[in-house]
């Protein structure tokens, strides 16, 4: 405090998309916040939820005749996936596996 000028703002919440909670356990960490503003902002709020993320035997294709897709749309949602899977280690898997695509998403 002699060389920087602080606050105090009480005790850690919120920073950088991750919530943290306080238990008599100790602290959880989640982004509840950062999925929903997601689902918000991709206007996906109506999608279904899943207990896999991903389809049980899904097989992805890079060559289909599937209608290509805005590259730089799809490559904000990998990225926020990205992001999301820093309390999600369940998305890792799918989420390398769509980043993939980057190059021709369909």
């Amino acid at each position: 405090m002699n060389e920087f000028e602080m606050s105090d703002l009480g005790l850690f919440s919120y920073f950088l998309g991750m919530e943290f909670r306080m238990t008599q356990y100790g602290t959880i960490m989640h982004q509840s916040k950062y999925a929903q503003d997601l689902l918000k902002k991709f206007n996906m709020q109506q999608s279904n939820p899943a207990g896999t993320p991903a389809e049980v035997g899904l097989v992805l294709e890079k060559e289909t005749n599937e209608e290509l897709v805005d590259p730089t749309h799809y490559r904000k949602i990998v990225g926020c996936l990205r992001y999301l899977c820093n309390t999600r280690s369940d998305l890792n898997f799918s989420v390398g596996l769509i980043s993939r695509f980057m190059q021709e998403p369909r």
